[in-house]
Order: C-alpha cells, then sequence, then structure tokens
C-alpha cells in the first residue's frame, strides 16, 4: 500500500507540528509534500491493484458538507474565499484519504497505531511541560506565527508576571508572561498545558489525548502480552496525568466518556465499577474552580446566546463557512452550535450524519461480529473506534470542532475500518436508511433544544 506513508506522515505532521517548534523547517511545504505524496501513492495502488477504491458511508455526506461550507463562504464573504477555500479543502482531503488508503486491517491499524502515538506524545509533552520550571516569555512582534504568539522564554525565572516586568534583564518596551516552559518550545497559557498549533487550546489536547486511550485498549485485546500491558497502563498514566495539567472539566468528562463507554460495553456492571475506579481521581484532581471557572461558564453561556441569534439573522444557509467571529468576538465553543449557526440547518445535517455514520459503523460491526473468536479483531477495534468517537461527541459540545482536523482524522479512521471490514465480509454494509434520517432531525432538534436552555441559564 504505497499511500500509507504519505498518510501517516500528514497525520505526524497535523499533531506534531515541526515548523512551529524548528526554525529550519518553517519554509518547507510539509503540508502539501506529504498530501502529493499519499496522493501519488494512491495512484499506483489503483492502477497496480493492490487497493480497490470502496465507498465509505460518510463520504457522500463529507462531499456535500464541504460544498456547502465552499458556498456559503463564497455568499457571505468572498474576500475570505481563497484562504477558507484552502482551509477546508485541506480538511476534506484529510479525511478522503485516511478513509480510503488503507486495504484490510494492516493498513487500518498502521493508521490507529499513528493516532494512538501522537496522541500520546502530545500528552507526554504537556506533563513534561507541567512539572518544568517558570520562566519568563517575551511577547515579541518581530517573531511571527505561533512561536511569537506563544512568547520566546529569555531564560529568567519568575514566579509571577511581575517579576518578568520588573526583574533584572527586563525590556520595558515588551510585555512579559511568567509561565512554565517544556519541549519544542511549548509553554503554559495561565498555568494550563498545551501543545502547538490545532492544538494550543489545553481543551483541545485534552479532548486529543482522551480520546486514543481505546486505542491501547484494542492493542492488547488482539495480542495479550506483557508489552501491551505496559502500554495501556502508560497511556492511562500519561493520559489521565496530562488532562489533569489542563485543567479542562471538558477533558475530564471525556476521560470519563471513554472509559465508561468501553468498559460498560464490554464488561457490564463490573466494568461500570472498572471505569468509575480509573476515573475518580482525574475528576477530583483536575478542572478549574473558583472565580475563573464561573467567568468561563458565564462566557460560554453567553456565546451560545448569541449563536442562536445569528442562526436566526441566517435561518436558510447560515452565516457562512468560518464567518462566526464575524459577528461576534469569540467563537462558537460548541461544534454543533458551530455547524447550525454557520452552515443553517441542511449544512449541520449533512456534518451531523457523517457523526451518526461514524457512530453506526461500530454499533453494526458489533452487533453483526458478537460471537466467533475469528472476529476479534473487528470487535477490539470496533469497541476502540466507538469509546474514543462517543469521547468526542462529548468533547465537541464545548469547542468548536466543526472544522477541526482531529474531528476529520476520526472521521477518516471510521471510514477506514469500514472497509477493512469490507475486505474480509463483502456483505458487511452501512448505510443512512430512512429511519436513521428521522432519528438524526430528532437528535439535532433535541441538541438545539438544550443549547437554548443552556443559553437561558445565565
Amino acid at each position: 500500500m504505497l499511500a500509507l506513508p504519505g498518510v501517516i506522515l500528514l497525520i505526524i505532521f497535523i499533531y506534531g507540528r515541526p515548523q512551529e517548534w524548528d526554525e529550519r523547517f518553517e519554509n518547507l511545504p510539509f503540508l502539501y509534500l506529504w498530501l502529493g505524496l499519499a496522493f501519488m501513492g494512491m495512484g499506483l495502488d489503483l492502477a497496480l491493484g493492490k487497493v480497490r477504491l470502496r465507498t465509505t458511508p460518510q463520504l457522500r455526506w463529507a462531499i456535500v458538507t464541504y460544498l456547502w461550507c465552499v458556498l456559503t463562504l463564497g455568499m457571505r464573504n468572498p474576500a475570505e474565499f481563497s484562504e477558507g477555500f484552502v482551509s477546508i479543502s485541506v480538511t476534506f482531503v484529510l479525511f478522503f484519504l485516511i478513509a480510503h488508503s488503507p486495504e484490510g486491517f494492516k493498513g487500518f491499524q498502521k493508521l490507529a497505531g499513528t493516532v494512538l502515538v501522537m496522541g500520546l506524545f502530545v500528552a507526554a509533552v504537556a506533563v513534561h511541560q507541567g512539572f518544568s520550571s517558570w520562566q519568563c516569555l517575551a511577547m515579541t512582534q518581530t517573531i511571527g506565527g505561533s512561536r511569537g504568539e506563544a512568547g520566546i522564554p529569555d531564560g529568567r525565572s519568575c514566579e509571577l508576571r511581575v517579576d518578568c516586568r520588573e526583574g533584572p534583564g527586563a525590556d520595558p518596551d515588551t510585555e512579559y508572561l511568567c509561565e512554565r516552559v517544556g519541549l519544542f518550545k511549548t509553554s503554559t497559557i495561565n498555568g494550563r498545558v498545551r501543545w502547538r498549533g490545532v492544538l494550543q487550546d489545553p481543551n483541545e489536547l485534552a479532548l486529543t489525548s482522551g480520546i486514543v486511550l481505546p486505542f491501547s485498549f484494542a492493542m492488547f485485546e488482539q495480542k495479550r502480552s506483557f508489552t501491551r500491558a505496559l502500554l495501556v497502563l502508560v497511556s492511562l498514566l500519561v493520559i489521565a496525568t496530562a488532562i489533569i495539567l489542563t485543567q479542562s472539566r471538558g477533558g475530564q468528562l471525556v476521560f470519563a466518556t471513554v472509559l465508561g463507554v468501553y468498559f460498560v460495553k464490554k464488561y457490564g456492571i463490573r466494568g461500570a465499577i472498572f471505569g468509575a475506579v480509573f476515573a475518580a481521581p482525574l475528576m477530583l484532581l483536575g478542572g478549574r474552580g473558583g472565580g475563573e471557572a464561573d467567568e468561563s461558564a458565564n462566557e460560554r453561556t453567553e456565546i451560545l446566546a448569541e449563536g442562536l441569534i445569528i442562526y436566526r439573522m441566517f435561518p436558510l444557509m447560515g452565516a457562512g463557512y468560518r464567518q462566526f467571529t464575524e459577528h461576534h468576538w469569540l467563537t462558537a465553543h460548541n461544534a454543533y452550535l458551530l455547524a447550525l449557526s454557520e452552515l443553517g440547518p441542511l449544512g449541520m445535517f449533512a456534518w451531523s450524519a457523517m457523526i451518526y455514520l461514524t457512530l453506526k459503523i461500530s454499533l453494526v460491526a458489533l452487533k453483526r461480529y458478537e460471537y466467533g473468536a475469528q472476529f476479534a479483531m473487528i470487535r477490539a477495534w470496533s469497541m476502540a473506534v466507538m469509546a474514543g468517537f462517543c469521547g468526542m461527541m462529548v468533547g465537541i459540545f464545548f469547542l468548536s470542532f466543526t472544522y477541526h482536523y482531529v474531528l476529520w482524522i476520526y472521521f477518516g479512521l471510521a471510514g477506514a475500518l469500514y472497509c477493512a471490514i469490507k475486505s474480509v465480509d463483502p456483505h458487511f454494509s452501512v448505510k443512512l436508511e430512512k429511519r436513521d434520517v428521522y432519528r438524526l432531525i430528532l437528535a439535532d432538534l433535541g441538541l438545539i433544544g438544550v443549547i437554548f436552555l443552556l443559553s437561558k441559564r445565565g
């Protein structure tokens, strides 16, 4: 499978962000290099007959979502069309390549393993960062990109921000922060650990690391060895610690959801108790409290109300792709509301159909292959993808993840799982049936109702 190296490098690039912590990589077009490599490999695979291009259940709705984003952006804000078109095109292509490049379970496991490794990587960097020393960060305008936005460590230790402004070596014309400085030129924000690029928000880091946990369980289920048991233990400790250090309440819910869905579905009541034991320390130690937490909650309530107002301004087609911040100074902090307000009800339906079908792939597989030792691999990975995606569905209720690379990577992984199952069982099929449409409409209406009620909370 010649497409896989390019796709794997693309996933590593999306998570790792090498161009943001090493100046030597800044001007190298990694994104387009790996996209080109992946497409070239896929073309050769098809030409040589190594793979058979299968249509995944989400593909039709991914195309509709993509075209709807392009259409609404072109209508609402033509001045930003070029930049927005590139952004949503890369997102769609990322999904397409991940979902359709592997052939069989060997290829799927390589992709899932890459996502697990990168999730553990960013979590491990966060843990190191959370126990690093406090240093002064110079917020300089002379260095562009995310490195300048994150601040440049000047080597001086500090305890408070005032130590940086008034201590020896301070530049009176420079703004400073006092933060923990970690590996790869990363730093905390208000004491909360984070990564870079698309994961520079602590809440997004917590979500991204939490949802990879079931993949370590799946690897252990396949081969119960000491090494893989150790991988599970390390994954639990590193991810839980990282989420605690992010101080993300949403991350806590994601972690609890992942453990709850996995162990309850697999082991029933015993699994619920086991999952609760592992989740309890994180629920007790993580999250913010006090005035900062109250302020954040009030801010989110205000944004929910503003998002509904934006939707009422554009009830048919929405405000347009990436146009929420044209009407409010903050983004939605809720992927479902962002889909409604920017894409309208039709766009939200197409996007949520991708979520529904992603979940349905695992559920149908678990029911169809419930018994039989020969189907153990299918059950293990279906369970892992479902548990991780359930955590995703909870987490994105608090994040603007509608078009986020990580969400669309998971759309792609579910599609790759579908193709892998299809390679061993050609009769396996997942479709959006008529009853599914009704369920999805009710689910969307229910979500809008919940958002409306929450917006009235203040």
